[in-house]
């Protein structure tokens, strides 16, 4: 019967671990847990926030990349392409988004709120021109409806 005994008795410490001593120590401890779980909640969100970022990034990379495959498709399957190579794009010194040639719609787009009419007409001259992406020509239209 000692073996009885012994179980009951390592019950019991379990039970006043899990209703007594636990909680009394989480309550002891919290004003130093605290701060410590907060900061690594944010860790983690910001780490979050970065990745959904990066994959909405890469998304619309990969839709433009799409887009201007299916516009090439459509131009050769409708006689629109020519035997010649397609133009080098023209210099972007003179417009107002420095590095433009090199940018994807997703660094442009932002940036075109802070552009005058006269910027605008330049940017879009210039991706007329070149690229051509839906995405860019779409929020200069809609940035002249403001």
């Amino acid at each position: 019967m000692g073996t009885a005994q012994g179980d009951d008795d390592d019950l019991a410490e379990r039970l006043l671990d899990l209703v007594v001593y636990a909680p009394l120590g989480l309550a002891l401890e919290a004003k130093d847990l605290l701060p410590k779980l907060a900061e690594r909640g944010r860790g983690q969100v910001a780490l979050t926030r970065l990745a959904g970022t990066v994959a909405a990034r890469q998304g619309q990379h990969e839709a433009e990349k799409l887009v201007d495959d299916i516009r090439a498709t459509i131009s050769s399957f409708l006689g629109l392409d020519h035997d010649e190579p397609a133009a080098a794009p023209e210099a972007d010194d003179d417009l107002p988004i420095p590095g433009y040639a090199t940018m994807t719609a997703v660094d442009i787009i932002p940036r075109l709120a802070d552009l005058e009419a006269d910027e605008l007409d330049a940017i879009e001259t210039f991706e007329r021109a070149n690229r051509a992406r839906v995405t860019v020509l779409n929020r200069i239209a809609q940035r002249r409806e403001r």
